[in-house]
């Protein structure tokens, strides 16, 4: 089943509801096995040098092959295969350890579930104990490992207490209105274009066709407020005083401490290496956007060329446990029903 670039009315998918909580339920009851039992089948996954959500994704998506064989998924301490003689013979940035996304947070010397502890509960022991779903339906093999993705990477995203507490702030600050129908629209500039978008390392669009795109949706559905998921302050203020009737949400952060291409695009993670002071500003914002996007009920964004922008659209899905209104700005057709295509790895 191959996705159209733009669905303005979402994708409705009879039982989709009951077929998430399908494989909610069969991953919490292989993941909370015991470790100790001896008929417990366990398998290492392992962090990345790469930003947050690609570790999301990674860490999902080993945790969905992991859930194939029935094998329970725990973090290991050494790098993903291959990161760290890439890291440090290849790119010449000295040893990939500690993890690279901790060093400004937490002792190196403590193991790579402490680390992620830091962030999310997900594959450490204080990951919670859910209870299983009631209105369930087993998915038949289209959906099956679709289902079994998404709540793969809705695990992996439990947010820690601190990250929890954030959200809640963040909440309040931006009066975030409940039970709200809300468009999430995701624009990156930072690293990887210049401010006028003359010089990019990825197919960039202007503000203008962002908001025509956010029209397109508004007119056939009853969203509220549009939440803005973004590093630059200039697109906001653009949309603000484009469109001033709008109910504009966005995380309260300075997005003046974003890393900036000026003349040639910046590598992140060298950046931060480089500058670990300012990882957790990068980690935080990452972490609050996607969860933001999770809460909404339709999607714009970069979808083929952007790994965020996947990461937050899987949340959101997996959440709102149906295919939200969306758009591709790439105009590209998405094949969400080949896991090959969903998967990173």
């Amino acid at each position: 089943m191959i996705l159209s670039p733009v669905n303005l009315y979402g994708v409705d998918i009879k039982d989709f509801d009951k077929y998430i909580n399908f494989t909610n339920n069969y991953l919490k009851e292989i993941q909370e096995t015991k470790s100790e039992d001896v008929n417990t089948l366990t398998n290492e996954i392992y962090l990345s040098f790469y930003p947050i959500a690609k570790n999301i994704r990674f860490l999902s998506s080993y945790m969905f092959l992991n859930l194939l064989h029935k094998k329970r998924s725990i973090l290991g301490n050494n790098a993903r295969p291959g990161e760290d003689s890439h890291w440090e013979h290849y790119c010449k940035r000295g040893s990939w350890y500690p993890w690279l996304w901790t060093r400004e947070l937490i002792e190196p010397t403590k193991s790579h579930e402490e680390m992620w502890n830091v962030f999310f509960n997900s594959f450490t022991r204080h990951a919670r104990k859910n209870i299983l779903e009631n209105n369930i339906a087993q998915p038949d093999n289209l959906y099956m490992n679709l289902c079994l993705y998404l709540s793969s990477i809705l695990y992996t995203f439990d947010l820690s207490d601190k990250y929890n507490y954030l959200m809640k702030e963040y909440k309040y600050i931006m009066n975030w209105p409940k039970n709200a129908n809300i468009l999430a629209v995701q624009i990156r500039r930072g690293e990887t274009c210049t401010k006028d978008c003359s010089k990019t390392d990825r197919s960039t669009y202007s503000i203008d066709n962002y908001i025509k795109s956010i029209n397109k949706l508004l007119e056939v559905n009853d969203y509220t407020h549009i939440y803005i998921s973004t590093d630059s302050n200039e697109e906001i203020d653009i949309i603000k005083e484009k469109q001033p009737t709008w109910n504009l949400l966005y995380i309260p952060i300075d997005r003046t401490k974003f890393f900036r291409m000026e003349k040639t695009p910046i590598d992140l993670e060298e950046f931060c290496r480089i500058e670990p002071a300012r990882i957790p500003f990068i980690v935080d914002s990452a972490i609050a956007d996607l969860y933001f996007i999770s809460q909404c009920k339709g999607y714009i964004s970069t979808l083929s060329n952007s790994e965020f922008s996947k990461c937050g659209w899987y949340l959101q899905i997996a959440t709102q446990k149906r295919i939200c209104p969306y758009i591709n700005m790439n105009n590209e057709e998405i094949n969400l029903f080949d896991i090959n295509n969903v998967l990173l790895l």
